[in-house]
């Protein structure tokens, strides 16, 4: 019975281990939801950040990290469980050693003798247990891998905030585009009807060639504004989907009407925390945890062992199962292990661990400096930039008022061409200078928005 109990024991080790070890971890393919020739319609930057989080690849990978961090944490704990190990060995012992011994066990007194003990084949097999009672090196590992999940997370928020400050300038840039695109078409109307009305008084005689030249110089300026506004619109797009993880043929419609809400309601809350301090501060504790680790290198562990096993030795080859055939073997050990010297290997290594404490500390205060400088600088530039694309809003709105007044005077033949001319360049001057504040206080508000 006691042989079976043996053979069943070690049968069902090696299935176990090969299915330990032949068995897959589990990563999993991430799916996006998007189909191809799908339209997606963004009403709001809100909308486009909830997407971003749900659908960016970034922060699939960042979950992917996370999960690996925990399992890293979990084979940490394995401390703290005992280690069982099945083991079945023979050895064929090809030449006996020789002990002399006195003849006067052989019969022949005053001579000795060459005596061979034990058997030419040897099996052994069992169970081995140990256990670690005390080792603070790997107690204080638990501690580490617990700070790398934290450090992961902090990780995949700061990522967050990376991600929505990028979407939040290419809606913007796509937005505006969109705008500008809708201006320059208008503008470009009114530039072909002056083109047109150039041409007829040349004809007649009642201006020169230099102001039809002017007219068409005015047409070909919006048409490359349109051209660079087609760009921009593009350019955004495509990085939108980038980031939302769109397939290329999938189309994205911006709802959101830019107008005079995006101007007057310029919400300058206090801006967010940055996110990437948490970094610097959890790298900091990880830092103090390694080098109270290093220390312990040089604190003596304490372990346990427990071996349950059996023995056959046989002077032929062969393995028996028949009662008796099996002798028990087992022992109980317990080991302490006190460093002494290690050519201050160790030494050297604390002295390392705790540098580079220090430098996390310093590069944590270094971060902390620049993005409070950064974010004071932040806040100064939105209140500007809103100030200035109020002011060129406002003034945009006076030459546009300015244009379709000196328009009807021209009409009636009030002014002449030229001053009417001038007149649609301060228009388009005035134009491009409120597309160009306000590009740069919606990209500037986008990075306030992706702290909240």
């Amino acid at each position: 019975m006691k042989n079976r109990l043996v053979s069943f024991v070690f049968l069902v080790l090696l299935l176990w281990s090969l299915n330990l070890f032949g068995s897959e971890g589990g990563i999993r393919s991430v799916y996006l939801i998007f189909n191809s020739k799908d339209t997606v319609k963004l009403s709001s930057l809100d909308e486009t950040f909830a997407l971003l989080i749900k659908n960016n690849l970034s922060q699939a990978i960042y979950q992917q990290q996370i999960k690996q961090a925990q399992y890293n944490l979990k084979a940490a704990k394995g401390i703290l469980y005992p280690n069982i190990n099945g083991s079945f060995g023979g050895q064929d012992n090809l030449h006996l050693a020789i002990t002399p011994v006195p003849g006067e066990l052989v019969g022949k007194p005053g001579t000795t003798f060459n005596a061979q003990f034990g058997k030419k084949y040897g099996y052994n097999t069992g169970l081995t247990a140990s256990q670690q009672l005390v080792n603070w090196q790997s107690f204080l590992q638990i501690s580490v891998e617990k700070q790398n999940i934290g450090l992961n997370q902090l990780s995949r928020e700061a990522n967050i905030q990376l991600i929505k400050d990028q979407a939040g300038k290419y809606y913007y840039t796509a937005l505006i585009a969109k705008n500008a695109l809708q201006i320059e078409s208008l503008d470009l109307s009114l530039a072909d009807s002056l083109v047109a009305s150039a041409q007829l008084k040349l004809k007649d005689g009642t201006i020169d060639a230099l102001a039809l030249n002017q007219a068409e110089i005015n047409a070909h300026t919006i048409q490359v504004n349109i051209a660079q506004s087609q760009q921009l619109y593009d350019y955004g797009m495509a990085n939108l989907k980038m980031l939302l993880g769109m397939p290329v043929d999938t189309g994205i419609v911006l709802t959101e009407d830019i107008g005079k809400r995006l101007i007057t309601q310029s919400e300058q809350s206090a801006i967010g925390k940055d996110k990437n301090l948490a970094i610097y501060q959890q790298q900091v504790v990880i830092a103090g945890l390694q080098s109270k680790a290093q220390r312990t290198v040089a604190y003596p562990n304490l372990s346990m062992s427990l071996y349950w096993g059996s023995q056959q030795y046989r002077n032929d080859f062969g393995l028996s199962f028949q009662p008796g055939a099996w002798q028990p073997y087992r022992y109980i050990s317990l080991n302490l292990t006190v460093p002494l010297f290690s050519g201050f290997t160790n030494s050297s290594k604390y002295k390392s661990a705790l540098i580079q404490k220090d430098i996390a500390v310093l590069q944590y205060q270094n971060a902390k400096l620049q993005s409070e400088v950064n974010d004071d600088l932040l806040i100064r530039d939105l209140a500007n930039y809103s100030d200035a694309t109020r002011a060129s809003f406002a003034s945009f709105q006076l030459y546009g008022s300015n244009l379709r007044l000196n328009r009807q005077k021209y009409q009636e033949g009030v002014i002449n061409i030229e001053v009417y001319q001038r007149c649609f360049q301060d228009y388009l001057t005035a134009e491009n200078n409120y597309l160009n504040n306000l590009s740069q206080f919606l990209t500037t508000q986008s990075t306030v928005l992706s702290r909240q």
